[in-house]
Order: C-alpha cells, then sequence, then structure tokens
C-alpha cells in the first residue's frame, strides 16, 4: 500500500458543487450581451474549471467590462453564491482524514479571496483542517501545469508519492500527471461523460478512505 503524507483537494466540483456557477454565466452572459450570437449552455461548461481571468478571454469580456459581467452573472442571479455547499461527506471526510493523521492540503484555480469563501461552504472544524494551501496568486501558471502542486511540495517538504491529489476535471488529471502525483477522480463532481485518466476513481467521498 503507497504511504501517502498529505490529501490534497480541488476546490469546486470536488469539496463543494459549484455547478450552478455555469448557469450563472449562462444567463448572465446573455443579459450582458443580448446583441451577440447566442452561445450554447455547453460552450459555458469550461468556465467551471478556469480562472476568472481565463473565463473573460474565452468569452470574449473586455477589460472595461469584467467588474459589471461579475456583478451580473454572480450578484444579480437570483440563485446566487449562496447556493454553492459541500457535497455530501464532504465535511465529514475531511474531519476524519485529519484524525487518521493525514495532512490536507488544497490545490486550486481560486484566488485567495475566492479560496476563503469555503469558510461559509465548510463547517469550522472541515475548513480548519487544511495546513497547505496552494491558489492562483502564489503560482506563475494555473492547473493545468504542475504549479500549485509543486508549490504544495515545496510548502511540506513531501515528495511526489507522498501526496494524493483529489479532483474532478482533466486540468486536475493533466496537473497531477506533470507533478509526478498521483491523482483520484471524485466522480461525484462530474458534470460530463468525458473520462478522466487516474490512478483510483472514487464515486463517493466515503470510498476515498478505502484507497488510505
Amino acid at each position: 500500500m503507497q504511504n501517502y503524507k498529505m490529501v490534497v483537494f480541488d476546490c469546486d466540483g470536488t469539496l463543494v458543487d459549484s455547478a450552478v456557477m455555469i448557469s450563472m454565466l449562462y444567463e448572465g452572459y446573455r443579459k450582458m450581451y443580448p446583441n451577440r450570437k447566442p452561445l450554447p449552455y455547453e460552450h459555458f461548461i469550461p468556465c467551471y474549471f478556469q480562472t476568472d481571468q481565463e473565463n473573460c478571454v474565452y468569452l470574449q469580456i473586455p477589460p472595461t467590462d469584467r467588474e459589471r459581467f461579475e456583478d451580473i452573472c454572480f450578484h444579480q442571479h437570483e440563485k446566487g453564491i449562496d447556493n454553492v455547499k459541500p457535497f455530501s461527506g464532504i465535511d465529514e471526510l475531511l474531519i476524519e482524514l485529519r484524525t487518521r493523521g493525514y495532512a490536507l492540503g488544497i490545490a486550486t484555480s481560486r484566488s485567495y479571496d475566492a479560496f476563503y469563501e469555503l469558510k461559509n461552504q465548510l463547517t469550522r472544524e472541515a475548513f480548519d483542517s487544511f495546513s497547505c494551501i496552494g491558489v492562483k496568486d502564489v503560482v506563475a501558471h494555473t492547473k493545468p501545469a504542475p504549479d500549485v502542486l509543486l508549490y504544495i511540495m515545496r510548502q511540506s517538504g513531501l515528495l511526489p508519492e507522498q501526496l494524493l491529489f483529489v479532483g474532478d476535471s482533466m486540468n486536475d488529471a493533466l496537473c497531477a500527471k506533470a507533478a509526478g502525483v498521483a491523482f483520484v477522480w471524485a466522480k461525484w463532481g462530474r458534470i460530463t461523460e468525458e473520462s478522466l485518466p487516474c490512478r483510483y476513481a472514487v464515486e463517493t467521498p466515503q470510498e476515498l478512505l478505502t484507497i488510505l
């Protein structure tokens, strides 16, 4: 059995069910640009895995429109960011992993500010379980580049074979591969039929415990 020391998690689609953000962007885009050619809902799915800056380039949002666009999408939407909740069993999983002696990390393309929204999405005990935080602010390149996992290894002093990275997207899988870290496909967060290259695939958060 592999001797893992730290379990590293992606945020969106792995810890929290933030798929509602796709519909927020879809509807906000139509409201912001009613005269542009309509884009299908499927066009917005990649936005789920990209940074805000990457999304603005992808959707051709001029820098002068960015603040208003984000306000329309995320603050004027009837569902709101408050609908972003953890997947069932995530809080319990994080607490159990810490109890078993595993260090916990975060590898996300969120900014520091967006990462701290997890304080409102997880229980306090679960949130406080993370000892190493990798966000876009501390790396030169976001996923699928390996930078964020390399940063976590530098901060923790751990080797690639001592980390287990849990994520739900191709960007996560490619990031893990480039860093030489074992990847767990968190299938509970999948929103497409895309198959991901992985060492392990689990259907529920609790199933992750069987790997360890």
